[in-house]
């Protein structure tokens, strides 16, 4: 194996550590949502009106982490996934919070969505970044023994 080879799945086992740091984040924020969405709400200062939202989003962001579950298993079959998992998603998720909150007004708890999405994007496109890089110098014969 080259150290080129070596570096690649190691960029794609750092790829896969990061998603399944998202996925893990995205399930302590959604699980409370959905069955405790007054408390979740209360610990981030954000206004309680009607549960069934948060809830709904709860949801929702459950079943979008089960969306990012074949990365890990998989990075070269579910390459459009990992594109998929930053944008537009995990970008959508960081700006649409920062946006809330700087141009709307909405509580400065929702920046913990800007936060969590952010850099979990950031890490997951660094990573993919070098994994594409590799594969290119693999694939052009720049590689190093």
């Amino acid at each position: 194996m080259t150290n080129t080879s070596r570096s690649l799945s190691h960029w794609k086992a750092n790829h896969s550590l990061v998603t399944i740091i998202g996925i893990i984040l995205n399930l302590c924020l959604a699980v409370p949502l959905l069955l405790w969405p007054g408390w979740i709400l209360t610990l981030f200062g954000i206004p309680v009106a009607n549960l069934i939202w948060p809830r709904f989003a709860g949801g929702l962001l459950i079943i979008l982490s089960v969306f990012y579950a074949p990365i890990i298993l998989d990075l070269n079959r579910f390459r459009i996934l990992a594109w998929f998992q930053i944008f537009p998603s995990r970008m959508f998720g960081a700006l649409f919070f920062l946006g809330a909150v700087v141009i709307f007004g909405a509580p400065a708890g929702f920046l913990v969505g800007t936060l969590i999405d952010g850099s979990i994007a950031i890490l997951a496109l660094f990573c993919l970044i070098r994994v594409v890089g590799l594969e290119q110098d693999i694939a052009t014969g720049r590689a190093d023994t």
